[in-house]
């Protein structure tokens, strides 16, 4: 058993960024929109949020036989192992044990890239003919019927990559971030590898019909303004990431800063919540209120310590802000005046401390 599996699941999620037709640019200057959806009732985790495309790991993903793939399509060990390159901090996600088959920086994408088909029928497949950092989603084969069997456990994703003598694009998932849920969630908690691939073309999608109420492409700056006008929420990490996202608004200096940044780790954000008499902030790396070594499972006992404060009074007291502040389901502020972390997208894009909303 792997240390914190009594605390938390582990899943992957993908940001799927793609160009727009002809590469145009939107209203707001975005010439590519994002993959999102919107979970049904139904699902045990999250209903009715939009999230990226994602979900928990699963035994498939560790298996021995996607090393007999990757030798019988000619993947040198090299190339496998250029994927578990990182120079930086490593979330316990990506922390490899004696009982792992594989690499975890492997498996995880692995997980990324099935999770991603199960949900929407997007295949991700290395890109032979196109080397500069762009994946490829193949869809020229019966999506449906592999789509109900994968996400059924009927079929392996692995056989589908076999049948198409496709190979999963490991390489052109960049790491992007890692979220772990807050330990006040105590009975569903997740550590979440969020991954980040570029297509050059929107690619067709097929939602799956038990998870998925409906997709959408949409520019950053589409969604969180969706958000705080009331019309589709956001869970906290998706929202962030986004906020980072709305600052780039070309899709080829995104692929450039992600191929950059991939192998400079992550640090795992966790959100501390404290309350205040207006509202409630979570807290993040860096923050002057995050607490010192913090072990990712203890409860914070000072969570109503300063409940008679009001969010700018918490603001006011503080020196290193790394923050968001909730004034309600749909109303949030983005607080970091320091530098970036893991020489990240700052989420406000830039490091003079001015404050952002959205």
């Amino acid at each position: 058993m792997r240390k914190y599996a009594k605390y938390w699941r582990d899943s992957a999620s993908v940001i799927v960024v793609a160009r727009n037709e002809n590469n145009k640019p939107d209203e707001h200057g975005y010439n590519y929109k994002v993959l999102v959806f919107k979970r049904t009732e139904n699902t045990s985790f999250l209903p009715n949020h939009i999230v990226f495309p994602g979900g928990s790991f699963d035994a498939q993903d560790d298996s021995a036989d996607w090393l007999k793939l990757f030798t019988e399509q000619g993947i040198s060990q090299e190339a496998l192992q250029s994927v578990c390159v990182s120079s930086g901090p490593r979330p316990y996600i990506f922390c490899t044990t004696d009982s792992d088959r594989l690499d975890r920086n492997i498996s995880v994408r692995l997980c990324a890239l099935r999770e991603c088909f199960e949900e929407l029928g997007v295949l991700l497949v290395t890109n032979k003919t196109n080397r500069d950092g762009y994946t490829k989603a193949q869809h020229g084969f019966d999506v449906r019927s592999w789509q109900t069997d994968v996400h059924d456990g009927r079929k392996k994703l692995r056989e589908l990559y076999e049948h198409l003598q496709e190979t999963p694009d490991l390489w052109g998932l960049y790491e992007w971030s890692t979220w772990i849920t807050p330990t006040h969630f105590h009975r569903k908690r997740f550590e979440t590898a969020f991954f980040l691939a570029a297509l050059d073309e929107i690619p067709p999608v097929y939602p799956e019909s038990h998870e998925v109420e409906e997709y959408m492409w949409q520019s950053p700056k589409d969604l969180l303004s969706a958000h705080s006008e009331g019309t589709l929420w956001l869970a906290p990490p998706q929202a962030y990431e986004l906020h980072r996202l709305s600052h780039v608004h070309d899709i080829d200096e995104l692929v450039r800063f992600a191929k950059a940044r991939n192998r400079l780790g992550s640090t795992a954000f966790c959100p501390v919540t404290y309350n205040a008499a207006d509202g409630f902030i979570g807290v993040l790396p860096g923050d002057d209120l995050y607490p010192d070594n913090f072990d990712f499972i203890t409860d914070n006992e000072e969570m109503s310590k300063h409940g008679d404060l009001t969010l700018q009074q918490l603001v006011d007291m503080a020196r290193n802000l790394h923050r968001v502040e909730h004034r309600g389901l749909h109303s949030q502020r983005y607080l970091h005046n320091g530098p970036t972390v893991d020489h990240h997208l700052h989420v406000l894009g830039h490091n003079s401390g001015i404050l952002s909303k959205l």
